[in-house]
This record gives structure tokens, sequence and C-alpha cells, in this order.
């Protein structure tokens, strides 16, 4: 039996208009219990308000209110274009569930959306499971009866993984999985097919900007679809145990270019009790983090603190967006962006990425100039995810970090310390230590950016981040932040060994690669050999990772018949489109047991 998450004939029944999101799914699996919303919001709920990040889990404090992803950038005619969350659900959101269609006008209906409206949940447990009974049912010395006495059952949380789509117009891959059987394009379970994970336990969802108007910021719609997995693990890492982490896979639908284009991320940190917390920024690390202001967090308005001996609690960015490629392996320097970026000086070109290039403080209450953004003011958030306050006022260094002093220090990162002594975030003069303040005790939010790189159609860009805990068994807050630190270190040297990085090929699908000489791993990545930009006329580019030693790459046209075929290379790969028709083709990549199949457009 072949599994097909949405068929073409419920596609077609579908009607136009939004969708909105009301599903949620817990990821729970060590000492933190985390909610993901189906568009993309993390934590409370945005109609009641009850939060859900709870760590360590045994407890009754949470460390997050919310989060959300916001990207935006300027069209060819200088239109901004502009997708934000904060804490909305029905009714007031830039986002909705579900996926956008391929072939350049991005569109979506709310059948798409309603289908999508939820958060699908496995575990390593549930796959590792599933695949010994196929592994043993395939094998004809194994003993199914003696391995499995009482049988086995697929779980539905194998059974409904949405690895394909098939309805018309639309990314035929969707989750990624196992295909067991090598059967191409089908997600077979019945046949041993598995969902591809990361961690101990991931949840998948998938939301867009293109599903209805844009009722928080006002701004006009990019068309980007952005494939979300949050995973954790649990064992024997104390650091791991309390760790969330978020794969952002962002793809723009559309067919416009954006220039100036920025990638941020919004947290309303709520330590317990979220009146009496301080933020700051850690920017070598890539980390944001809120500490409480004293050495007691006691509960407030009903809202449970963490008591004496607080915790820390921050977000470390371990993957932002690309650079521009400018065809050269640029060198670390201690500026922006090389100095907390990857890829630099690896004698590789253009696999250059951003860290943070600017984080902000957002008060919740006080004057009006850096507050959040106004609904409906879409340059407001623009500003903020370029490091400008929502009243045009740039950011500085020092005080609140608004100042309309002419001789005040424009800088990038708020509340940074002593982590930046080479003035990195002031244009390289350096400072002194600078941060938040017991003084001026109010809630506070933070906003992380990467930019600005420039966003062609077709184009995919990455964000992964992990949330992380720590708590010294003494000492007071600030020994709690000294120990966040180590901890981010533990898990940014963890992060680069799983597969979302460049690393050796015979890793590269990390936990999906269970020892199954024949099997396929079908994945819907950013950085697997997706071409851009779509719609071309004459040529596309697709990048193969470093890891890839060769591999083929297959132009297919309606009827199935290949049309071109060549050589993948590590690297750029240039695909000469201009003796084809136009039309929408099939473009397969095959290399070594990875399977990718896309859609591009010749016009």
């Amino acid at each position: 039996m072949v599994r097909s998450f949405i068929t073409l004939s419920a596609a077609v029944a579908f009607t136009t208009g939004p969708v909105m999101a009301q599903s949620s799914a817990e990821l729970a699996i060590n000492d933190v219990r985390a909610r993901f919303w189906s568009h993309g919001l993390i934590g409370a709920d945005p109609n009641s308000a009850e939060p859900m990040f709870r760590v360590p889990q045994n407890g009754n404090a949470h460390a997050l209110h919310t989060a959300g992803l916001w990207m935006g950038g300027l069209s060819p005619d200088n239109q901004l274009k502009l997708a934000a969350m904060m804490y909305e659900g029905a009714g007031s959101s830039d986002h909705y569930p579900g996926p956008l269609t391929v072939g350049g006008d991005a569109t979506t209906t709310s059948g798409m959306m309603a289908v999508y409206d939820h958060v699908w949940s496995v575990t390593r447990a549930e796959i590792d499971l599933h695949l010994a009974y196929f592994n043993c049912l395939n094998d004809p010395n194994c003993d199914l009866n003696a391995e499995f006495p009482d049988g086995y059952t697929i779980p539905p949380s194998i059974l409904d993984w949405p690895a394909i789509n098939t309805a018309v117009g639309y990314d035929h891959f969707q989750a990624p999985f196992i295909d067991f059987n090598s059967n191409f394009d089908q997600y077979e379970p019945q046949a041993g097919d598995a969902p591809c994970i990361l961690g101990d336990q991931a949840l998948y969802f998938v939301f867009n900007d293109k599903g209805g108007a844009h009722l928080l910021s006002g701004a006009q719609p990019i068309g980007i679809e952005v494939q979300a997995m949050a995973f954790a693990f649990t064992g024997d890492d104390p650091a791991l145990e309390q760790t969330v982490f978020v794969h952002y896979h962002i793809i723009n639908r559309g067919t416009q270019t954006l220039t100036n284009t920025y990638l941020g991320l919004f947290n309303d940190f709520d330590l317990g009790c979220g009146d009496d917390d301080l933020v700051g920024s850690d920017p070598a690390r890539n980390l944001v983090y809120v500490i409480n202001g004293d050495d007691d967090d006691g509960d407030c308005s009903g809202v449970i603190g963490y008591g004496t001996q607080p915790p820390a609690f921050g977000m470390v960015v371990l993957k932002g967006p690309y650079l521009d490629p400018n065809a050269v392996d640029d060198p670390v320097v201690s500026t922006l962006p090389a100095w907390n970026g990857g890829g630099f000086d690896d004698q590789t070109i253009d696999n250059e990425r951003f860290g943070i290039t600017s984080s902000m403080h957002i008060y919740r209450d006080g004057d009006q100039c850096c507050t959040a953004p106004t609904s409906g003011s879409s340059n407001q958030f623009y500003n903020y995810l370029r490091g400008i306050w929502k009243d045009g006022v740039p950011f500085s260094y020092g005080g609140t970090g608004h100042s309309t002093d002419p001789d005040a220090v424009d800088c990038a990162f708020s509340f940074p310390g002593n982590s930046d002594p080479l003035g990195v975030g002031t244009a390289g003069v350096p400072q002194p230590a600078w941060s938040d303040t017991p003084s001026s005790l109010m809630d506070r939010r933070m906003l992380t950016s990467s930019g600005p790189f420039t966003l062609v159609p077709g184009m995919h860009q990455d964000l992964v981040v992990a949330y992380v805990f720590a708590r010294a068994s003494s000492g007071g807050a600030l020994a709690s932040l000294d120990a966040l630190r180590t901890r981010v270190d533990s898990v940014t040297t963890f992060a680069h060994t799983l597969p979302l990085f460049d690393i050796p090929q015979d890793q590269f699908q990390g936990g999906c690669d269970l020892g199954l000489p024949d099997a396929v791993v079908h994945v819907n990545d950013p950085e697997i050999f997706e071409p851009f930009p779509v719609p071309a006329s004459n040529e596309v580019t697709l990048m193969a990772p470093n890891s890839v030693s060769t591999g083929t790459i297959r132009l297919l046209d309606a009827t199935g018949r290949v049309v071109v075929s060549q050589q993948l290379v590590p690297g750029r790969n240039a695909i000469d489109i201009a003796g084809l028709a136009n039309g929408v083709y099939i473009c397969d990549v095959l290399a070594g047991r990875e399977h990718f199949t896309t859609r591009l457009v010749k016009q």
C-alpha cells in the first residue's frame, strides 16, 4: 500500500481562503517540554497565552513565552516584502500552515492549509523498531516470531508521516524519509519506509506567508515556504537533556528577487517571572540570553518563578543564511559577517554563512521608540530586522540603546557585556562593557537578525538554532550565565557533527544512516541539490555539498523523457537549459544514497 499524504482528488476539491492554525504538538523526549504550532509559532497558546516551554519538565516554571520567524527584503520596484510573528494565532498572523505551489505563483488553498494544520511527531524508538521489523522480515536468517512474538503494528506517527504530496503544482517530496525498498517516489511504510529525523524525537511542520493577509505586519507577502523540524536528544549529556533544536528550511517560491533581505527570530524570553529579567548578547557565540535580575526569581501575576539560584536560558544560532556568492573563499577577519559566521577560509568557495549580524532588545512598556512594532506598520518590523529602532533612530551603544545624540556610537549587538573586546559590533572601536541593569527592570524581548543577502526565486536558505538552559548550583544568576555559556559551547560542538552541516558523505544523514545497504534517503533540504533561479531561461545553478563525491543530474520533461543528463560535482553545477522548450521539468539528482527530486520552470 502506498501512503500518499494528500491526494489529487482532494486537492481539486479545495477552495481558496485562509485557514487559521489551531494545531500544535509538544517536544518532550528530554527534560524540556516545548510546544510548536502548525503556523510556526513556538511556545504559548495564542488564544489563552498559556505558556509551554517548561524546563525542567518536573518543575512548574517556563523559560520562553513565544518565538517566531521574521524575514523581509525589497522587491525590484523597492516595495517591502516581509513576514513576521510574535504571539499571533487565529486571525492576526502573517504565517499560515502548509506549502506553496512551485510554478512561480506561490499559492495555496484553504484545503491544503487545513491538511497541513498539523504538527507531526515521531520518535527515534518508533523508527528503530519499525526498521528492525522490516529488516528481520527481509532476512531469511531472522526468526520473526522469536524477534517479534507479539507481532508488530505500524504506529500512526510512521503511517501518517507527510512524506509525499501528490497534489498538482506542489513539491512532490515533503518530509524526509527513508525509502527502504528504493521505490523512487512513493512512501510505503508497509514496505519498510520510515521517517528520516534528527534527534530522539522530532516534530515536523510546514508554513507559508501567502495563505492570507499579513494581519500582523501589514506588509506584502514574500512567497516563502518554511519546512521546519524541531528535535531533541535524550541520554547522558546534561546539556543536551535541556536543549531543543529547531531547523528552518526557507524556500522562495515566488518570482521576485529580493535585495537587502534579513532573516531573524523574535524571542519573548520569560524566565519564570518575566518582570525581573535581564537580557544580553554574546555575539561571538551567536547567543542571546536571559537571566534573572537578582538571585531569587519569585512568582508574579500568577506566573511561577524559578526561586532561588535562578537559571539562565538562551538561543544560539548554529547555522545562518548564505552570503551572496562572490566566487571567493572569503577570509576570516575581525569584522562582520566573517567574525561570527561560518565557512570562511575553509578552501571552499561561496559556502560562507552569516552568524547574527544584529541583536536588539525590545521593551514591553515604556518609550514608544523602543517597544514592539505597531501592528500594520511594516517599516517598523523591517527597521528592527536591520538593527534600527522602529522610529528610525540607529541602535546605539550604552544606556537603553536609543539616543539622538549625534556623537552616539552605532552598534550591532544589545548588551554584549565584555564579550566583544574587539568592538566588532561598534565598527572596530572597542567600548567599555555594556550590560542590562536591574535599575531598569521590565519585560524585554530579543530579536536576532542575519543579513543582508539577496533572495532569488527558487532559492533555499537555512536557519538552525538551539534553545539551551543552564542552572548553576550556587553563585546566583551570573553563575548560571557562565554555566549557560559552557553549555552553549558544548551544544555548538555537538551540533556540528549533525547532518545539518557539511560532514563526510557516509555520515550525511546522521541518524537516518541505519545500515540499510539498498535504501535511499529522500530529502527535501535547502542545501541538497536545489536548482535556482526558478523560473530561468538559459541556465540554472545547482549547489551540491562538499561531502558529495559524485552523482548524476537529470532533467525530465512532462512525458518522463530524459532531456539533460550530466555528472554531479561538489559545489556549483551549471545546467544549460537554453535549448529546452518552455515548460515545467523534473530535476532528479542521485548522489550516493541520497535522492532528491524537485521541479524547475523554463521560460
